[in-house]
């Protein structure tokens, strides 16, 4: 899928000043992963309604469609079309490095959005916007271990294999867990690749393969988790702690019904914005503020979940 977006200057939150494009047009190759995830798709939206007014700069987004070979594709389709700056989501963080590499040579600075290439590809990268997956999995580790104080067993729903959002995530979890010396053990983990239909069928294979074992899930998303969460309560089984990620309109319903115990806020409003900004900064020659530059991430619980409205 290919979309011509129009950019914009926000004039408020994190870009309270206007962003001034240069004499020549601006254009920023945006690959994404799959559109049809959700929450790839409200930061694709929140960069398009951002950019909607501004002239100068022409936004070029190619959605990947969950296939690692397409990405690699439409990022030598982006730089072979010259685009000024690229923008980049990686599907697989390890497969993608090859396409990044073609850009870095081609002299085209990489802003990675929303999640890390492997660590190998760091290098190519003029930087990084998004969320902290590794903090996330921390996050998660923490509320679990609140939850369930300090015990019991807990399975993991993750991501798309492969994917950085998915590996730090998990790694996230383990080690903020021997961090706080919890007695929280790991029974095992299955990915719905975000889908919360797919999580259905493995909180069904959870229940079938852990039964009481099993107290507490990470899903590694807001709407796998709630969909999981009722895949338990139907089961009898409500009192298993939920944690998600994500801070989504039906995780922050799941939180509020007592289906899922908790999660972090990830604002694809604010991601996209972030990005957005950034990839004009780069393109116009200047530096960003941190090689990494990452987003609030607030914990979300029974006790503040009225403070969240969800955007995706």
């Amino acid at each position: 899928m290919t979309r011509l977006i129009g950019a914009a200057a926000v004039a408020s939150g994190l870009l309270a000043a206007p962003i001034a494009a240069s004499a020549e047009d601006i254009v920023i190759g945006h690959s994404q992963p799959n559109l049809g995830w959700p929450y790839i798709a409200a930061v694709t939206n929140a960069l398009e309604a951002a950019a909607a007014d501004m002239d100068g700069v022409e936004v070029v987004t190619l959605s990947a469609d969950g296939d690692i070979a397409k990405q690699s594709s439409d990022i030598n389709s982006l730089v072979n079309r010259g685009v000024d700056v690229l923008l980049v989501t990686s599907l697989d963080g390890n497969a993608v490095i090859p396409a990044l590499k073609k850009a870095h040579d081609a002299g085209i600075p990489i802003l990675a959005v929303s999640n890390e290439p492997a660590e190998p590809g760091q290098a190519l990268l003029a930087g990084y916007s998004g969320p902290d997956d590794y903090v996330q999995g921390a996050i998660a580790a923490e509320l679990l271990n609140d939850s369930l104080g300090g015990k019991g067993g807990i399975a993991i729903i993750e991501g798309s294999p492969g994917q950085s959002t998915t590996l730090l995530r998990t790694q996230g979890l383990k080690d903020r867990l021997a961090e706080l010396k919890s007695g929280i053990t790991i029974l095992g983990a299955q990915t719905a690749d975000w889908n919360p239909v797919k999580a259905k069928d493995v909180a069904q294979a959870f229940l079938t393969a852990y039964g009481d074992d099993m107290v507490g899930v990470f899903a590694q998303d807001d709407n796998t988790g709630a969909a999981a969460a009722e895949v338990f309560k139907a089961a009898g089984r409500g009192d298993i702690k939920v944690v998600g990620t994500g801070g989504t309109i039906d995780g922050l319903k799941a939180i509020r019904d007592g289906l899922m115990y908790g999660t972090m806020d990830q604002s694809p409003t604010t991601d996209a914005k972030q990005a957005l900004k950034f990839a004009i900064m780069l393109a116009n020659g200047e530096s960003l503020p941190e090689k990494r530059n990452i987003i609030p991430m607030p914990k979300i619980t029974a006790e503040n979940v009225g403070d969240f409205k969800g955007e995706w």
